[in-house]
């Protein structure tokens, strides 16, 4: 069974990762990148300096989470769509008969995940890679008196050790537990789609808690403390939006044995989601008719024999 995860899992990445549109994608990123580069040159804006050593507020640590959330939609938003159209073309081709002989549905969901993982990974290295281009490109222009790596990378040397490597580590695991359960939503929800030009809307749905989230932090009091670490203790058990509060309560407190429970009932939410997931493809991966979100809880709760089977 290990085999067929892990056979299933490289020939989903391998077909998927070697696409012409990551290419574009680097390339559309690195003129981003450099067109932001030279304006600086040019116009040489005055940017305010900032504290790298302290986030220990409620301001700065909602800030942190914004940036975040705003990066997670931007990645989810591109992946997503391609691992619907993936699982869109898959139904249409033969693909629905390897995995009634071959593999299972569980199989086939680990395979995805690790793709959709692995895609946003080499999106987001070859944006890095565009942003380090551009950052050395800038090096040799630079206008300013001091260099990048006095106003960037020193600080960031200088606050180092091990427990804030610890930390920042913590923070990545929860961001992944974050990114693997919006995936799997999104893979859940995608069985809706029915044709490409339906991956658009359905792709929304899903990112629509992260929209909700987002509009929660723009319109709700900054510097009250006090109610963002309320609605962050709260909000950590709440089953898909938990992670993102999760890791504004760590923000916030640092890691705790309350942060420690939250983050094992995440991974609860995610296992319990990823079998109720599987339950809808034993029936909605091998039907084509139109099934709608009731439909898809109803199936999400029981499991149901293989259509046609």
């Amino acid at each position: 069974m290990n085999n067929k995860y892990v056979a299933y899992t490289y020939l989903s990445i391998k077909t998927l990762i070697i696409n012409k549109s990551l290419v574009f994608g680097f390339l559309f990123y690195l003129i981003i990148a450099c067109i932001a580069a030279l304006y600086i040159v040019i116009f040489k804006p005055d940017f305010p300096t900032i504290d790298v050593t302290s986030i220990a507020n409620a301001t700065k640590a909602l800030g942190a989470v914004h940036v975040i959330i705003l990066i997670v939609i931007f990645f989810l938003f591109s992946t997503v769509s391609i691992m619907m159209q993936s699982v869109i073309d898959d139904r249409d081709s033969k693909v629905t008969e390897i995995i009634n002989t071959s593999v299972s549905e569980s199989h086939y969901l680990v395979g995805k995940l690790l793709t959709s993982f692995t895609l946003m990974f080499v999106t987001m290295l070859s944006a890095f890679t565009a942003i380090c281009i551009a950052i050395g490109i800038f090096s040799v222009f630079n206008p300013y008196a001091i260099s990048v790596y006095e106003a960037l990378i020193q600080p960031i040397i200088a606050i180092l050790d091990w427990e804030v490597v610890g930390f920042i580590v913590g923070c990545i695991f929860v961001v992944l537990v974050m990114l693997f359960t919006s995936s799997l939503l999104a893979l859940g929800i995608s069985i809706k789609a029915k044709q490409a030009v339906d991956a658009f809307p359905v792709s929304l749905m899903v990112l629509t808690p992260y929209f909700l989230l987002f509009g929660l932090f723009v319109f709700l009091p900054k510097d009250n403390m006090e109610l963002w670490q309320t609605i962050a203790s709260w909000m950590s058990f709440i089953p898909i939006a938990s992670p993102i509060f999760i890791l504004l309560y760590v923000l916030l407190n640092g890691f705790s044995p309350f942060a420690y429970i939250a983050i094992l009932v995440s991974i609860g939410y995610f296992l319990v989601l990823f079998k109720g997931v599987v339950n809808i493809y034993r029936y909605a991966f091998y039907v084509r008719e139109k099934l709608s979100l009731f439909e898809l809880v109803r199936l999400f709760r029981n499991k149901h024999s293989r259509y046609g089977h």
